[in-house]
């Protein structure tokens, strides 16, 4: 969900090409939740394998990193770890919702209707979380796991200089500190609207935090108080203040008067919370997070003969990035 700071930063549309050569850390629930919910069949089910199990996201992720890694993009991809404590609420307002779903699709009066609640049930399991990690692996592209918030990870690998930007579309990783955000890193420039069956054009964004800052006349602190007004993942945010009313706010009074003067609604001190966007929780990595190579027997048994994919397709697909001067041909 992430904070609703849409509107107020500038970004600047990119062409793909401009992304060569550069480590990118992607927030990997934020992409495989997206898959979860667009990548469905006509009436709403997943894609499965022979044996049933769900292979929506493998979909997703093979076929969207191999168009990364054609582009010369190094992808890193950052999954969630435990979330902190004050996200609960959050957590299990989303449960409810799913929850609604599976009684609302008993009644469901029409294909398209009982489609839109069975996309909104889509959840993470450790399945799909371990399926993905594994496909990742054999495809050479590092992962990291975050010990909490994959989006503070990524963005702790974007201000130590060891990814030239964060990828998400959630405003929450300039929160937690990313210099430069990519949003719609979509090589097609085609995005599917979740539960309406129709695709829109989208273009890839930069969004320089440092850019933003000087223009809006704020820094790091005072944008996480704009987002404990507006509301995040961890507080619902003051009633009747949105974006335009709390920059006038965080640039009129200071962190302390604003912290005790307004109810945030959260159900943990909302200092502590304001702490956790400064310094979240994340692991100090050492390893080289550049791609390997494809290991492509083990991808063509995981994909073809575990889960059902085409092989001829897969194939084809891997010949896209076998070239002579390409670092990433798959013998390995």
């Amino acid at each position: 969900m992430g904070v609703k700071l849409n509107g107020l930063f500038e970004g600047r549309s990119i062409k793909m090409q401009e992304l060569a050569g550069r480590t990118l850390a992607i927030d990997a629930f934020n992409w495989i939740f997206q898959f979860l919910t667009t990548i469905r069949l006509a009436d709403g089910s997943y894609l499965t394998d022979g044996k049933g199990r769900v292979t929506t996201h493998l979909n997703g992720l093979f076929y969207r990193s191999i168009s990364l890694l054609e582009a010369g993009i190094k992808p890193v991809f950052v999954f969630d770890g435990k979330a902190p404590k004050f996200k609960k609420e959050t957590l299990q307002e989303r449960e409810k919702i799913k929850e609604e779903a599976v009684q609302k699709m008993g009644t469901a009066k029409t294909e398209e209707e009982r489609a839109m609640y069975m996309r909104r049930m889509s959840r993470i399991d450790d399945y799909i979380i371990d399926s993905s990690k594994e496909l990742l692996t054999d495809l050479g592209i590092k992962f990291v796991q975050a010990p909490a918030e994959g989006e503070a990870q990524a963005a702790d690998l974007n201000k130590n200089g060891q990814a030239f930007a964060a990828a998400s579309q959630d405003y929450d990783t300039l929160l937690f500190g990313a210099k430069k955000m990519v949003r719609n890193l979509n090589v097609t420039n085609r995005k599917k609207i979740s539960g309406k069956g129709i695709t829109t054009t989208v273009i890839p964004e930069i969004i320089d935090a440092d850019y933003n800052f000087r223009k809006l006349g704020l820094d790091r602190e005072k944008l996480i108080l704009m987002a404990l007004f507006v509301g995040t993942d961890y507080n619902k945010g003051v009633d009747k203040i949105g974006p335009k009313t709390a920059l006038k706010l965080v640039k009129e009074k200071t962190r302390e008067e604003i912290l005790s003067s307004y109810d945030f609604r959260s159900a943990a001190d909302i200092r502590e919370i304001f702490d956790y966007f400064v310094s979240p929780n994340v692991v100090e990595v050492k390893e080289d997070l550049s791609p390997s190579k494809i290991q492509k027997e083990k991808l063509v048994e995981f994909l073809c003969e575990e889960h059902s994919f085409s092989e001829d397709r897969v194939n084809q697909f891997l010949e896209r990035i076998r070239r002579e001067d390409n670092s990433l041909a798959f013998y390995g």
